[in-house]
């Protein structure tokens, strides 16, 4: 399911870097989109709504800052009592093989991403023009 391996070459620069993020932002995005349309497929309008609203999220991002909040809020849902550790599909078997498959690549893949923008080269500071016209270098 994922197609970006641990041994890509660093990026080097801001514009690699973006393009490095913007590769893990659409395919976290499609990973996200074939969970909804599973949850969907069972019912499940919850957990299905969580994820659409992180794949608008992540496929909406144009700044770290918004990357890592829509991280955060998929990662948010991991852990503690009623979370989506807890979850399974009442279908079992393949669905439930599905969602965890889905669940894990999302999880790690966000977590790789987030990783990459704490470490990776830093986005240029943007002047409050180009804030407020959504622009982004």
């Amino acid at each position: 399911m994922n197609q970006f391996s641990n041994h890509e070459p660093e990026p080097s620069n801001w514009q690699e870097q973006l393009e490095l993020l913007q590769g893990y932002a659409c395919e976290l995005q499609s990973l996200a989109q074939e969970m909804v349309v599973l949850l969907r497929e069972h019912n499940e309008s919850n957990w299905e709504q969580i994820y659409s609203n992180f794949a608008q999220a992540i496929g909406n991002s144009k700044s770290n800052r918004q990357r890592l909040k829509a991280i955060d809020y998929i990662h948010s849902i991991y852990g503690g009592m009623g979370s989506w550790n807890d979850f399974y599909l009442l279908a079992l078997g393949e669905a439930e093989e599905q969602r965890m498959s889905l669940g894990n690549a999302v999880y790690e893949l966000a977590k790789r991403m987030k990783t990459q923008i704490i470490t990776g080269p830093k986005e240029p500071k943007r002047s409050l023009w180009e804030k407020l016209k959504g622009r982004s270098r």
